[in-house]
């Protein structure tokens, strides 16, 4: 929902017509309990890669830039969460270096009975990327994808959905190759297959990208053989979302046993 090669940029139109098909997934029944979990895109990554935070606590010199790089994220979260809310969307802003703490890079501790609390209350959980702290590193990059798969886990859920900007996992990456075959169906069992022969993102990204979205997925295998639903989507035309629910999207990846 932002454009990574330009700084603090939105796709503002995107965001709107994607709260309003969220609303209406809500309003209609195909959702019931709701996390939504987002990047922070161009309003984050750039500045944690030029300021080498992604490396940890090397000095206080880099104290100020990661207050900095918070602040900007904050003004797309706050932006964010407007379009939510006008909508009639009752999102609770929540920032993840207040639920959780990490050990090199991986989460190791978190409290969740806030966010446990606001779901039951019937609120939509906002929560995204942030700068965690971290017991080895000082501090660490808290990835949208790693907190998505630790709640996916804590909290039982019954299904995880990837809104992106390409309608899936393609053989090829679709941005540089527009007519390469998506994989509609991908085995947990191929998952690291896919993984290692992936390209890397063009676009410089902390977290990873696409890569790092899938091998953020490893960690769920014994869900998704037990029945957890993963698919990836694109939410750049309205309407996949809400067909996706209804089973009949067709462009799209599902992740299975």
């Amino acid at each position: 929902m932002t454009d990574k090669s330009v700084l603090y940029t939105s796709n503002d139109a995107i965001i709107k017509e994607v709260a309003r098909e969220i609303k209406e997934c809500l309003d209609s029944g195909l959702i019931e309990d709701l996390i939504i979990i987002h990047g922070v895109g161009s309003f984050g990554h750039p500045p944690v890669l030029e300021h080498k935070l992604h490396h940890g606590f090397k000095g206080t010199h880099q104290l100020i830039p990661l207050s900095q790089t918070q602040l900007s994220v904050n003004k797309f979260r706050i932006f964010l969460a407007n379009e939510l809310i006008n909508v009639g969307i009752p999102v609770n802003l929540l920032h993840a270096s207040s639920i959780f703490a990490s050990k090199k890079m991986l989460i190791s501790n978190f409290f969740l009975d806030a966010v446990k609390g606001f779901l039951s209350l019937g609120m939509v959980p906002l929560i995204g990327g942030d700068m965690l702290f971290d017991k080895s590193m000082g501090f660490c990059v808290g990835s949208g994808d790693q907190i998505s798969t630790l709640l996916s886990k804590e909290l039982h859920a019954d299904k995880m959905i990837f809104a992106t900007d390409v309608s899936g996992i393609h053989e090829k990456d679709p941005k540089l190759v527009p007519d390469s075959p998506i994989i509609n169906n991908l085995s947990i069992e191929d998952l690291e297959e896919v993984i290692n022969n992936m390209d890397n993102s063009k676009l410089k990204d902390a977290s990873g990208a696409m890569k790092g979205k899938l091998k953020s997925l490893i960690v769920l295998k014994e869900q998704i053989l037990n029945g957890f639903e993963i698919s990836i989507i694109s939410m750049n035309s309205y309407g996949n979302l809400i067909s996706l629910l209804k089973g009949n999207l067709i462009n799209f990846t599902k992740l299975s046993n």
